[in-house]
């Protein structure tokens, strides 16, 4: 009997295991996502980098299905309504992409914002940060980002939301098409330190 129990706990924990994301996965999924909310909301760096600590957060938090729009959900909405302009937080409740950025599929995570651009390209240097944060911020009680002050939003225009998803043709300044400016993931890592490089100097 207490064999068979210790069975059960070790295949529960095995189980348990398999569904928590690792750091590093974490972190590239919350850079992916951020960089393309940045690209299409306009954000500005001190935005981009709190979109992404705040990213990382959730998708660090999500091991269930439960998870996926449960409290640490609720709680990146609350957070980004301290971060985005009212403008940028009305769009990007509008973008299912970047509303619900997980979903669940044949029993596994799925991440829809690959659905829309192809999974090397990015728009965006690294905030700073991809190489520094780890995610402290979730387990604060209260808002990080509540009373800061963010720079203002980019001005450029943007594309706009529902653009061509990626294979599915049609116009070649939407987002998607394979002829859109860009760089790769390691591109956009390199950059990230040389601006922290630059900073640091100054």
């Amino acid at each position: 009997m207490k064999r068979f129990i210790l069975t059960m706990v070790a295949v529960l924990t095995l189980g348990t295991a398999a569904n928590a994301m690792s750091y590093k996965s974490a972190r590239d999924k919350a850079f992916f996502l951020t960089d393309k909310m940045a690209y299409e909301l306009g954000l500005s760096d001190d935005q981009y980098n709190a979109v992404y600590e705040i990213n990382i957060d959730y998708i660090m938090c999500v091991d269930t299905f439960d998870d996926i729009f449960g409290t640490y959900w609720t709680r990146r909405n609350n957070e980004l309504r301290f971060v985005l302009s009212p403008a940028q937080y009305n769009l990007y409740m509008a973008l299912e992409y970047f509303y619900r950025p997980i979903s669940w599929d044949n029993r596994k995570f799925v991440f829809t914002i690959y659905n829309r651009y192809p999974k090397d390209r990015f728009y965006r240097a690294a905030p700073p940060g991809y190489q520094v944060y780890k995610g402290s911020n979730r387990y604060f009680d209260h808002s990080a980002y509540n009373g800061r002050t963010f720079g203002a939003p980019e001005s450029k225009s943007q594309p706009k939301p529902g653009g061509v998803q990626p294979g599915m043709g049609g116009s070649k300044s939407q987002p998607g098409s394979k002829s859109q400016p860009g760089m790769s993931k390691k591109q956009a890592i390199n950059a990230g330190k040389q601006r922290m490089r630059d900073t640091y100097r100054k």
